[in-house]
């Protein structure tokens, strides 16, 4: 969900050569990258353990952890629009993609184990002393966004001391997070049952935002002028973007019981209403007239990803949610095309 800052067409005055932007204003800009996902998805709890069905409380296992992390990859494209009301207007096309993989053991020793089939069709009990489950998760987290960018103030911005609030964002957002999970449970060297399911949810929705650059300038030698950023060429960015969003699941289950010849298979869906909210921060570092590196981290806040809850003696199979933390990190090279160059010539 983050704003595409990509540095922007700068005035041909070499004492301006520090001075950045944080808009396109007067051609296009593109960027691309890559880099690391961190997401942190519900736990899957499939395994019940306990002296009867009834009692049998489940066991993780696949566990939420935020060091789950996998490759991630965007790029984007950002071109001027001219002035609309007295703002500088561009239009931002960008998207991500990132997969995150996790696997899990998990055992019930000293324990009857008790695996529910989610369609309700029946349970199966095991042990002791020992069923072990391997939980193998494959999670793509994938989004697609276009957005206008109405920018304020001059194309040229001097080093804030603190904060410079340089354009306000109205977007539209498609994302995604499609699952496919698998779990194998072995009672000794015997394959005893075998679960996957897909559990897909795409989110369709709309964002406002803002961003500008942002400098600790008053704290002396580190982001102040002639300060080590200065130094080393590099300036800093916020963009805060929020959002409301329909959460639409689609849920498929497939369980083998090969010792009992036991097959069955269950579908749902579900929709609900989520929140979506993003801060990102970027260092970037100018490397020539038309080019720049910036290092991009987003923080997602996403307030409603499913969480299965499987059948037991209670209740049948239902998809519930909950919240969960994302981070993206990724190196981005940005370039400018047209007749300018983004930045005065060094």
């Amino acid at each position: 969900m983050a704003a595409t800052l990509l540095g922007a067409v700068a005035l041909a005055q070499p004492a301006a050569a520090q001075d950045f932007t944080t808009a396109t204003f007067g051609g296009t800009t593109i960027w691309a990258g890559g880099g690391v996902q961190f997401l942190s998805l519900p736990d899957i709890k499939f395994v019940g353990k306990g002296s009867s069905p009834t009692s049998a409380r489940r066991q993780r296992n696949s566990e939420s952890d935020w060091l789950d992390f996998g490759g991630a990859t965007g790029g984007g494209i950002e071109t001027a629009l001219g002035y609309w009301g007295g703002y500088r207007v561009s239009g931002v096309v960008k998207g991500f993609w990132a997969n995150v993989e996790d696997n899990d053991r998990t055992a019930c020793k000293n324990q009857t184990c008790f695996v529910f089939d989610p369609s309700g069709s029946g349970t199966f009990a095991f042990g002791p002393p020992t069923l072990v489950t391997h939980t193998d998760r494959n999670a793509d987290y994938w989004g697609a966004q276009t957005e206008l960018k109405f920018a304020t103030g001059a194309p040229q911005e001097v080093k804030p001391q603190i904060y410079r609030n340089d354009y306000f964002i109205a977007g539209f957002d498609v994302r995604g997070i499609d699952q496919t999970n698998k779990l194998r449970g072995k009672f000794g060297n015997v394959d005893v049952y075998n679960y996957k399911e897909t559990l897909d949810t795409t989110y369709v929705g709309g964002y406002v935002g803002f961003g500008g650059e942002y400098s600790f300038g008053f704290i002396p030698g580190i982001k102040n002028v002639g300060g080590f950023y200065d130094r080393l060429g590099l300036r800093t960015f916020i963009n805060a973007t929020a959002g409301l969003y329909n959460a639409d699941t689609d849920y498929r289950g497939v369980t083998r019981f090969p010792f009992a010849a036991f097959n069955s298979s269950i579908s749902k869906s579900n929709d609900e209403l989520a929140f979506i909210g993003t801060v990102s921060l970027e260092t970037r570092k100018q490397i020539g007239p038309r080019t720049s590196l910036s290092l991009w981290t987003d923080y997602e806040y996403i307030s409603s990803v499913p969480q299965m809850q499987y059948a037991n003696t209670q209740h049948a199979t239902r998809i519930d949610e909950d919240s969960v933390f994302a981070t993206r990190t990724m190196l981005r090279l940005n370039i400018g095309l047209g007749s300018q160059g983004l930045y005065p010539a060094q």
